[in-house]
């Protein structure tokens, strides 16, 4: 399959090359040249621009920021692009599973029975999701978290590497979990929390 790339990021090029997914350019704010073995086909505002060119080739949106995915997939669905998701041949997905669009799933990432991961979501390097887990739109899980049975992550969270979620945990909309974090707590809307059992981190401090 041809995908075109969002953000030149080389864990997402490898990936790529690990699904025999064919790059056929990429864009990055990087004048136009090349990245490594591809070509960089401009910035933003280029994409737009090559939208009838390219408009047959779906885009994969690479940033580790849910934020920056989620601006990303508006402006590149208003431009005309469509969306693929992709998912590393070693990572284990139950047949029980939904996977969403546009979702990035790396190597070692396990997902579980009746789990449940939105669109544009990313799953990084040996993500563990038990079962009936459900991660919502554009949310980051990163390297080694675990998320035990029933736990809900809502949409555009950042789960940080190493963390644990205790079973039947809600981690709140936009909210960060620090790295190496245990939560055996709800975490309400726009928090962030880390430690061990997780704390709210209050600004400024």
């Amino acid at each position: 399959m041809k995908v075109i790339l969002v953000g030149g990021f080389s864990e997402t090029i490898e990936l790529c090359e690990d699904c025999d997914a064919d790059i056929v350019g990429i864009f990055d704010k990087q004048p136009a040249g090349q990245l490594g073995d591809y070509p960089v086909l401009g910035d933003d505002a280029a994409a737009a621009k090559l939208i009838n060119k390219y408009k047959n080739i779906p885009v994969v949106i690479s940033p580790d920021n849910p934020f920056v995915r989620s601006k990303l997939k508006q402006y590149y669905h208003e431009s005309g692009y469509s969306f693929i998701s992709l998912i590393h041949p070693r990572a284990t997905i139950s047949k029980s599973a939904q996977i969403g669009t546009g979702a990035v799933i790396h190597a070692g990432v396990n997902v579980s029975s009746n789990a449940s991961v939105g669109d544009f979501v990313r799953l990084n390097v040996n993500a563990n999701l038990m079962h009936d887990v459900s991660v919502e739109d554009y949310t980051t899980v990163a390297p080694n978290a675990v998320l035990l049975g029933r736990v809900r992550v809502e949409a555009c969270a950042y789960v940080g590497a190493n963390s644990t979620i205790l079973p039947s945990v809600n981690i709140g909309r936009s909210s960060v979990v620090g790295a190496g974090s245990v939560v055996i707590h709800n975490t309400p809307a726009e928090s962030k929390v880390a430690g061990n059992p997780a704390k709210s981190i209050t600004k400024g401090a």
